[in-house]
C-alpha cells in the first residue's frame, strides 16, 4: 500500500459475523490476518459481497412484483387513453372502456401498464397539461380503486414527457415515468422521479413527433443512440435519481428509417454497455407495415412478433406491445429459444 494513503484511514477491517477476519492500520508494517484459512474467507466475503451487489443492480421491486433483468423478457401492455395514437386511438377514452382494457392487458399476464394520454404518433402535436391529466390521472385512480386484486396491484407506467403530469400520476397511483423525451424536453422531469425514488425509463428521440421524422440521418446509428442515452442518464443520475432505476429505450421508429430500425433490432446489445435494462417498442408500428405491405396497424401482430423474437435474442429485457395474449406466447418461446437460464 502506498504510504500516502495510509494517512486516510485509522484502520481497515474486514468482519464476518461481526468477528475481524483482516486488519489493517497505518502503525502496522502488514497487514494482520486472523486466523486459519484467512485468504479463502476473504475471497468468499468479497466474491459474496459482488454477487449481492450485482444482483441487487439486476432487478427492480415494484409492489409485489420483482423484475430480475436478464431470467426472462417482461411485458409492457400498452393502454393508449387517447383519441389519435396511430392503432387504438378512441377506442380506450374513457374510464369504463379503458378499465376494461387494462383488465385484459393483467389478465394476458403483462408486468406492466402503460398508460398514455398525448399521442406520440409521427405528426402528432402537443395537448395543454391539463387535458393530459384529465385524459390519464381518472383511469390510473380507477385501476387502484378496483375489485381486481391483479389489476389493482400492477405496475402502472406513465408515459409521458412533462414534468407535471408525471408528479400528478405518481401522486395518483402510477409507479414509474416512461419518458419518450429521453428527459429532453422538460429536464424537471428528472427531480420528480428522483422525488418519489421512482424508475425511469429514457428513450432516444430527435425533434418532436412532429418534425422526428425529417431527422433520420445518422453518421453512426448506434453509436449515436449509445451517447444520447448515456448522457441522459448522467444528467438523471446527478439529479437524484437511482442509477439503478434507469431504463433505456431505442425509440424504434422515432426518428429512424425501416431499414435504421432494422439496424437497431439486429445491433441492439450494443446498448448493453449502458448497464440499464433494455426496453424496446416495435409493436404495430409502420416499418412492420411497409415491410409486409400491411396499412392497417391492427393487422401487423405477425410482423410484431418477429421483431419481438428478434428483440428478445439480442438483449431486450422488455417489450413495449399491444397484443397481449399474442405476444406473451411469442416471448415465452423467444426466451426458451434464446435465454439459457429460462426454464
Amino acid at each position: 500500500m502506498k504510504p500516502s494513503l495510509k494517512s486516510w484511514f485509522k484502520d481497515i477491517r474486514i468482519l464476518e459475523g461481526g468477528k475481524p477476519v483482516w486488519v489493517y492500520g497505518r502503525l502496522r508494517a502488514h497487514p494482520e490476518y486472523l486466523g486459519p484459512g484467512t485468504y479463502n474467507r476473504l475471497a468468499r466475503l468479497f466474491v459474496e459481497e459482488g454477487q449481492a451487489e450485482a444482483a441487487a443492480a439486476q432487478s427492480w421491486q415494484i409492489r409485489d412484483k420483482r423484475f430480475d433483468w436478464g431470467s426472462r423478457t417482461y411485458l409492457m401492455g400498452v393502454l393508449n387513453v387517447t383519441p389519435d395514437s396511430f392503432s387504438d386511438g378512441g377506442q380506450f377514452d374513457t374510464v369504463e372502456t379503458a378499465l376494461a382494457q387494462a383488465q385484459q392487458l393483467v389478465e394476458a399476464e403483462m408486468d406492466i401498464l402503460d398508460i398514455g394520454g398525448q399521442s406520440s404518433r409521427p405528426g402528432a402535436r402537443p395537448i395543454s397539461v391539463e387535458e393530459e391529466c384529465d385524459r390519464l390521472l381518472p383511469i390510473i385512480k380507477a385501476i387502484r380503486a378496483t375489485n381486481h386484486d391483479w389489476l389493482r396491484e400492477i405496475p402502472i407506467s406513465v408515459d409521458t414527457t412533462r414534468a407535471e403530469v408525471a408528479r400528478l400520476a405518481l401522486e395518483a397511483g402510477a409507479d414509474m415515468i416512461n419518458d419518450i423525451s429521453g428527459g429532453t424536453f422538460e429536464p424537471d422531469i428528472f427531480k420528480v422521479a428522483a422525488g418519489f425514488d421512482a424508475p425511469l425509463i429514457l428513450m432516444h428521440l430527435r425533434g418532436t413527433p412532429e418534425t422526428m421524422q425529417q431527422m433520420t440521418d445518422y453518421e453512426d446509428l448506434m453509436r449515436e443512440i449509445v451517447s444520447f442515452l448515456a448522457g441522459q442518464a448522467d444528467r438523471a443520475i446527478a439529479a437524484g435519481v437511482d442509477p439503478k432505476k434507469i431504463a433505456i429505450d431505442p425509440g424504434i421508429g422515432f426518428a429512424k428509417t425501416a431499414a435504421q430500425n432494422i439496424t437497431i433490432l439486429q445491433e441492439l446489445e450494443k446498448l448493453k454497455i449502458l448497464n440499464c435494462p433494455i426496453l424496446v417498442g416495435t409493436s404495430r408500428k409502420s416499418f412492420i407495415g411497409k415491410i409486409i405491405n400491411q396499412p392497417e396497424a391492427n393487422a401487423r401482430a405477425w410482423g410484431t412478433a418477429a421483431t419481438c423474437d428478434c428483440a428478445i435474442a439480442h438483449g431486450a429485457d422488455i417489450l413495449r406491445v399491444h397484443d397481449g395474449p399474442q405476444m406473451r406466447d411469442v416471448c415465452r418461446m423467444a426466451d426458451a429459444l434464446w435465454r439459457p437460464l429460462a426454464p
